[in-house]
C-alpha cells in the first residue's frame, strides 16, 4: 500500500486462511494499534468507523457494532485505514475505517465446511455462486455456529468478621484492590448464530453495473445453571448460609447473589444498492443501504432465596436503524489531478422500551406496560472533495476536506420517574464542522516511502448520550440532550523501508493527536452525568517488520504503544494525567506461516500490556474484572490432500495460560473443520 495516502493495512482471503476465524473481529486483533475493534488509542468502540462494502455498521444506538453477526465466509479483504478519516467518511472515523469488502463471483463456484470444536462448539457453513449470461453474477451463503460456552463471570462476595458452616471458593482481590472471596460462578456463557447473505451484480453497460448486498445476522446469548464453590457439612453443593473464610472471617451467600446475568437475541438485517458507471474518465459510484438492529435482553432482579428458577426480571427491547446515501465522483484533471467529490446523507434512530417480568429467563413473562422509554432520531448531511495531486513521479499530495451539518430531534425520555406517560421531551439540536486533511507521500530513493499527514475529525453524540436516561442501583445515569460533537486533530509521519529486493519490509509510524470536547461521565452522590469535560492527547507509535526469506515462510511482528493522557476534566479534576480506559498501553503481535505444498500452518502470539479499567487508574490488574498481562498464543494447520478438499486443526490458548479480560479467560481449546469446494 505504498501509494496509500496514510498507514494501511490490507488483510487478504489468503491471509485469513492462516488464523482460527469464527467472528471478523479475530482477523483484526493481530494488526498493529487495534484492540477490541478501537483503533490508535481511542477509548470507545464508536470512534472507529466499520463499514460493509462502504455501508456503515456502527449502530444509531451506543455507536457499536455487532462483530458475530457478520458473515465471514464471504470476505474477499480487509482494509484498514488508521487515524482520522473524516475528510471523505465523517463521524466515527476519528481513530480510523475498518471496511469488510465482499465480491461477486467470476465463475462457478461452490464450498461448504464443517468444524467441532472445544465447549461442544459446531460450526457450518456453505456458499454457492456463479456468473450467468456474462451479465449477472449471484452469490448466496449461510453460516452457523453454536457453543455451549465456558463460565466467563465469577460470584465475587465480601469478608466480613464472623464465623460460617460452609466451606470451599478461594480468596482473590478485587480490581479495586478489596478482598473478595470467590463462591462460584454465573454458569456457561451459551451463545448461537447464524448468517444468510446474498450478493447480486448486474452489468448494465460494458461500464457500468448494479449490485445488490444483503446479509441477515442473528445471534442468541444465554446462561447456564451457575455453579457453587461451596459445600454444607454433608459435602452437598451449597447456594445459602456462611462460609467460614479462616482466621474468624466468614462470608455471606444467598441464591440470589448467584443471579448476575439473563438472555438475550440480536437480529440485524442490511441492504445496500450500487451503481457504477464510467462517463467517459470521469467515475460515478452511488450507494444507498439500510442498517437494522432489532434486540432485546433481559435482565434479573433477584433479592434473597429468588434463584436460577424463579427470579423476577425485566426485559429491555431496542429498535435501531441507519438509512445512508453516499454519491461520489472521480475525475482526471489532466496528468496530475484526480479529483474525488460527494454528497452524504445519513439518519438514526433509537427507540429503547422496558416491560418487568416475572421470569427473568423468560421475555414473554410480561407484567407491567412499557416503561423506561427513550426515543429518538438524528441525521447528517456532508459535502466532501479530496484532490490528488501527483507533482512529480516521487511525490503526491492528498488535499480533501469535509463539511458534515448534524441534527437531531424528536428526542424523548422518562426521566427520573420510569412512569408511563411521564416522558419528556428534548429540543431540536444542531451543529456543524469542517475537517480538513492533508496528506504527503514521498518516495526520496528507490524502496522508501515516506508519509506524513495533518487531518481533523469530528464524532457527534450518539442519540443514546443526548437521550437515554436510567435507574443504576440507588442512583440513575442521566443523559444530557446539550452534548456538542467531540472533534480532534491528528499529526502522523511514517516510514516504509524495503530490503533485498522487497523480501525484507520495515515500518514506522509516529502520531500526535489531541481531542476536545470529549464526552465523560462523571459523578454526583449516586448519579452518573455526562458532558463535554475533557481535553485529551494521544502519543503513539506503531512498528512491523515482515520478512519473507522463501517463498513458502512468511514472518511478521508489530509493536504498538499507546501513551494517553486526560488533559482536562471541568467536572472531575483529579482525573487530569489519567490514561483512556479499555485500552492497552502496549501491545506485540508475533507471527510465522509456512505454506509448503499442500500443507499451510501458523503460529500466532500476542502481548497485551497494561489496560486500565478504572477511570483513576487505581485499578490492579490479573485479577477477575481486570486484564492480565501475558502472551496468549494459537496455531493452525490446514491440510489440502485432495484438489477439493481441506481439513485444518487450531488450538487457542496453546500453552494453557490462566488469565482475564474482564472476565475469565478461555482456556486452551481446539477446533477441527473440513471443506469441500469446486
Amino acid at each position: 500500500m505504498d501509494s496509500a495516502p496514510g498507514s494501511v493495512t490490507i488483510i487478504s482471503k489468503e491471509d485469513m486462511k492462516f488464523r482460527d476465524i469464527h467472528t471478523i473481529d479475530d482477523a483484526l486483533k493481530y494488526e498493529s494499534g487495534i484492540y477490541n475493534e478501537r483503533l490508535r488509542g481511542m477509548s470507545a468502540a464508536h470512534h472507529t468507523l466499520v463499514m460493509l462494502n462502504g455501508m456503515p455498521l456502527n449502530t444509531g444506538w451506543r455507536g457499536h457494532v455487532r462483530w458475530d453477526n457478520i458473515a465471514t465466509e464471504n470476505v474477499e479483504r480487509i482494509e484498514i485505514i488508521r487515524g482520522p478519516s473524516s475528510a471523505l467518511y465523517g463521524g466515527n472515523a476519528m481513530g480510523g475505517v475498518i471496511n469488510i469488502i465482499t465480491s461477486a463471483p467470476k465463475k462457478f463456484e461452490a464450498e461448504g465446511q464443517a468444524g467441532y470444536g472445544s465447549d461442544n462448539t459446531v460450526r457450518y457453513s456453505f456458499h454457492v455462486g456463479d456468473r450467468f449470461t456474462d451479465k449477472l453474477s449471484l452469490r448466496l451463503g449461510y453460516e452457523s455456529e453454536k457453543t455451549d460456552g465456558y463460565p466467563t463471570g465469577l460470584v465475587q462476595r465480601s469478608i466480613s468478621p464472623g464465623s460460617g458452616t460452609l466451606t470451599g471458593g478461594y480468596g482473590m482481590l478485587s480490581k479495586s484492590g478489596e478482598r473478595k472471596w470467590v463462591v462460584g460462578d454465573k454458569g456457561d456463557d451459551y451463545n448461537e448464530r447464524w448468517n444468510v447473505n446474498l450478493n447480486a451484480v448486474y452489468d448494465l453497460t460494458d461500464t457500468g453495473s448494479l449490485a445488490f448486498d444483503f446479509q441477515i445476522g442473528n445471534e442468541e446469548y444465554s446462561y447456564d445453571r451457575p455453579h457453587t464453590y461451596l459445600q454444607d457439612a454433608s459435602g452437598n453443593p451449597a447456594f445459602t448460609g456462611s462460609v467460614d473464610a479462616g482466621n474468624g472471617e466468614k462470608v455471606s451467600v444467598s441464591p440470589s447473589k448467584y443471579i448476575k446475568s439473563g438472555i438475550g437475541e440480536t437480529e440485524t438485517p442490511s441492504y445496500m444498492l450500487t451503481y457504477r458507471e464510467s462517463f467517459g474518465s470521469v467515475g460515478f459510484t452511488g450507494k444507498v443501504g439500510y442498517h437494522y438492529e432489532d434486540k432485546w435482553y433481559t435482565t434479573p432482579q433477584a433479592k434473597g432465596s429468588d434463584n436460577y428458577d424463579n427470579a423476577p426480571g425485566y426485559v429491555k427491547e431496542v429498535d435501531s436503524g441507519v438509512w445512508f446515501s453516499d454519491l461520489q465522483t472521480n475525475i482526471p484533471i489532466g496528468d496530475s489531478h484526480i479529483l474525488i467529490s460527494g454528497f452524504y446523507f445519513r439518519f438514526d434512530y433509537l427507540d429503547i422500551g422496558r416491560f418487568d417480568l416475572a421470569y427473568y429467563r423468560d421475555e414473554h413473562s410480561k407484567t407491567t406496560p412499557e416503561s423506561d422509554i427513550t426515543q429518538g432520531k438524528d441525521r447528517i448531511y456532508a459535502v466532501y472533495l479530496q484532490d490528488e495531486w501527483q507533482i512529480m513521479d516521487k511525490l503526491a499530495f492528498f488535499l480533501g476536506a469535509r463539511f458534515d451539518y448534524w441534527e437531531s430531534f424528536d428526542g424523548k425520555s422518562d426521566g427520573k420517574s420510569e412512569v408511563v406517560g411521564d416522558e419528556k421531551e428534548f429540543a431540536r439540536r444542531d451543529d456543524s464542522a469542517i475537517s480538513p486533511k492533508i496528506s504527503v507521500i514521498w518516495k526520496p530513493v528507490v524502496d522508501t516511502v515516506i508519509k506524513g499527514s495533518i487531518g481533523k475529525a469530528f464524532r457527534p453524540p450518539s442519540i443514546y448520550e443526548l437521550y437515554r436516561n436510567y435507574k443504576r442501583g440507588d442512583g440513575m445515569i442521566n443523559s444530557n440532550p446539550d452534548l456538542k460533537p467531540e472533534t480532534l486533530w491528528n499529526y502522523e509521519i511514517g516510514v516504509d523501508q524495503y530490503f533485498f529486493d522487497r523480501m525484507l519490509k520495515l515500518s514506522a509510524t509516529c502520531f500526535h493527536t489531541d481531542i476536545n470536547d470529549l464526552i465523560y461521565y462523571y459523578d454526583i452522590g449516586d448519579d452518573r452525568y455526562k458532558d463535554n469535560a475533557g481535553k485529551a492527547r494521544i502519543d503513539g507509535i506503531e512498528l512491523e517488520a515482515s520478512a519473507r526469506p522463501f517463498d513458502w515462510l512468511n514472518l511478521w511482528g508489530n509493536y504498538t504503544y499507546n501513551d494517553s493522557k486526560i488533559k482536562k476534566n471541568d467536572h472531575n479534576p483529579e482525573m487530569e494525567g489519567k490514561k483512556f480506559t479499555g485500552m492497552p498501553v502496549r501491545t506485540i503481535n508475533l507471527g510465522t506461516e509456512i505454506s509448503y505444498k499442500w500443507i499451510a500452518a501458523s503460529l500466532m502470539g500476542r502481548y497485551l500490556g497494561r489496560i486500565y479499567t478504572q477511570k483513576y487508574n487505581d485499578d490492579i490488574d490479573d485479577v477477575y474484572g481486570a486484564n492480565t498481562r501475558c502472551w496468549l498464543w494459537e496455531t493452525n494447520v490446514t491440510v489440502s490432500p485432495w484438489k477439493h478438499a481441506e481439513v485444518s486443526f487450531s488450538v487457542e490458548n496453546l500453552f494453557d495460560k490462566e488469565y482475564f479480560d474482564g472476565g475469565v479467560g478461555r482456556e486452551r481449546n481446539y477446533f477441527v473443520e473440513m471443506r469441500l469446494k469446486w
